[in-house]
């Protein structure tokens, strides 16, 4: 091998051939070779890779005076570079300082791989940006490239931009909020796409003022003319107002996790109630014990595999449990009854018929009816009918506000286009509650955030979304054949 290919092959392996034009390997002053392999300041076994450039004639960055300067010696810098498996790489660049004769300015050589004045290479900074795309904390990113925290920071703060986000509205969108920082607005607010699956832009704030300010941006037609049909969101008298004001054509549509969670919360009132009334105690504390078998569908509870209840002290399964508490609700038609158990069945059978409201509920939504707006008239009128205490404000707030934005959620579907296909659903602001789901876990993974920007910017970043990686000036020789 020859020594030029010998060069290249070193520069390649350290990813700096594209940015160095004139540093090669050369040999260390206390050795002849350009690497070494020795513990650093801190006792860690640290690769050492010597790199120099000759004296070349430069322009002076302050006249820009061709080759009138003097040579003032050699500096050398140590510069963190990626690391090689799990040993650390250090890059010891040894660079000349001229002065130049014409005005008397001192300069060095610019070192094209260097990062921003800093003690780290431009691969090492940008696989530490790829790093914070992922759910990385700013210190494993650190410790992983070997550079300090502060450093990160201000690469984080000052290198990336994100600039701000101009787009035309889709025909479908879909709102929510988050809990955010304080500098800006407690709670932030997040349009998407639910369609393509896109996050369209992330608002500080969620005050009505503010939101009206930032759709006020987007041209008439977008907003007037029908060009946004649907909006999908959840079980808020604000945004309602907000949204049915700038966009009065668009049909707003509430997401069925909401109302299928306020009506399963009523039931669960009755459920707790009904244990606390009970007598038989190894009872109510079966039922407490078994929540998440009565938020199930009734149909789609299992019936073949068997579990032990150490309350009852008898095997069931879930479709088996659920005729057992039938079974207990009708004890108070036998004769010579007693007075508590009879009270305990009148007790069941209360939750029972809370329970049977709210599986009426879920079937609205697992089977096919051939007209929603009857089906959801009867469970409502149901409600209003036997002044159901647990279910009637619930009922009154369906019926009065958000009756029509149900039914449409109950009867609407559309179809859905993700990476690995497309796929017929209902309106549902599944993406959206992930995409927050997904923030939460940026936000826990750094220990919260101070500023609105700075997390707004972890985000964008994450999901992949266009920036800007921005570098200082600097006063340093430019090689005159560049």
């Amino acid at each position: 091998m020859s020594n030029t290919d010998y060069i290249n092959v070193i520069l390649e392996i350290l990813q700096i051939n594209v940015f160095s034009h004139l540093f090669v390997p050369a040999p260390f002053m206390d050795s002849s070779s350009c690497i070494k392999k020795i513990p650093d300041s801190n006792g860690v076994i640290t690769l050492f890779i010597h790199l120099q450039s000759p004296v070349a004639p430069l322009v002076c960055p302050h006249c820009a005076s061709f080759n009138h300067h003097i040579s003032k010696g050699l500096r050398s810098i140590e510069l963190k570079h990626f690391s090689f498996g799990s040993i650390p790489v250090v890059l010891v660049v040894s660079y000349h300082r001229y002065i130049c004769k014409d005005c008397s300015s001192y300069f060095s050589e610019n070192i094209p791989f260097q990062f921003d004045n800093r003690k780290a290479t431009v691969p090492n900074v940008q696989s530490a940006l790829f790093e914070m795309k992922e759910n990385h904390s700013m210190a494993s990113i650190s410790r992983m490239h070997g550079l300090g925290k502060n450093t990160i920071y201000r690469i984080f703060n000052e290198n990336i931009h994100i600039p701000d986000r101009f787009y035309h509205l889709s025909s479908v969108i879909s709102i929510d909020e988050f809990k955010a920082t304080s500098d800006k607005g407690t709670y932030a607010f997040n349009i998407v796409d639910p369609i393509t699956g896109k996050t369209l832009d992330i608002i500080e704030d969620r005050k009505a003022s503010f939101l009206r300010n930032y759709f006020l941006r987007f041209p008439f037609h977008e907003r007037k003319n029908k060009k946004v049909k649907f909006i999908i969101m959840d079980l808020s008298s604000s945004f309602y107002c907000i949204m049915h004001s700038l966009f009065p054509h668009a049909q707003i549509i509430c997401d069925r996790f909401h109302y299928i969670r306020l009506a399963g919360q009523n039931f669960i009132q009755s459920r707790l109630d009904a244990c606390s009334f009970l007598h038989d105690k190894p009872l109510a504390k079966s039922i407490k014990r078994n929540l998440r078998l009565f938020y199930k569908y009734k149909k789609d509870l299992d019936n073949d595999k068997t579990w032990y209840d150490f309350h009852l002290k008898r095997y069931f399964t879930c479709a088996s449990y659920i005729d057992y508490l039938y079974t207990l609700s009708e004890r108070r038609n036998k004769d010579n009854c007693h007075h508590n158990t009879m009270f305990d069945s009148l007790i069941i059978m209360e939750m029972l018929d809370n329970y049977e409201i709210y599986q009426n509920l879920l079937k609205l939504i697992h089977e096919k009816h051939d007209d929603y707006k009857n089906e959801l008239n009867r469970w409502l009128d149901y409600i209003f009918d036997t002044q159901n205490s647990y279910y009637l404000i619930t009922a009154k707030n369906f019926r009065k506000k958000w009756f029509i934005p149900l039914l449409c959620s109950l009867s609407y579907t559309t179809i859905y286009k993700r990476r690995t296909g497309s796929y017929k659903t209902s309106f549902n602001n599944g993406f959206i509650e992930g995409m927050n789901n997904k923030i939460k876990l940026i936000k826990r993974n750094a220990y919260g955030f101070r500023y609105f920007y700075n997390l707004r910017k972890r985000i964008f970043l994450h999901l992949g979304y266009s920036y800007s990686f921005t570098y200082k000036d600097t006063k340093k020789g430019i090689p005159i054949f560049q």
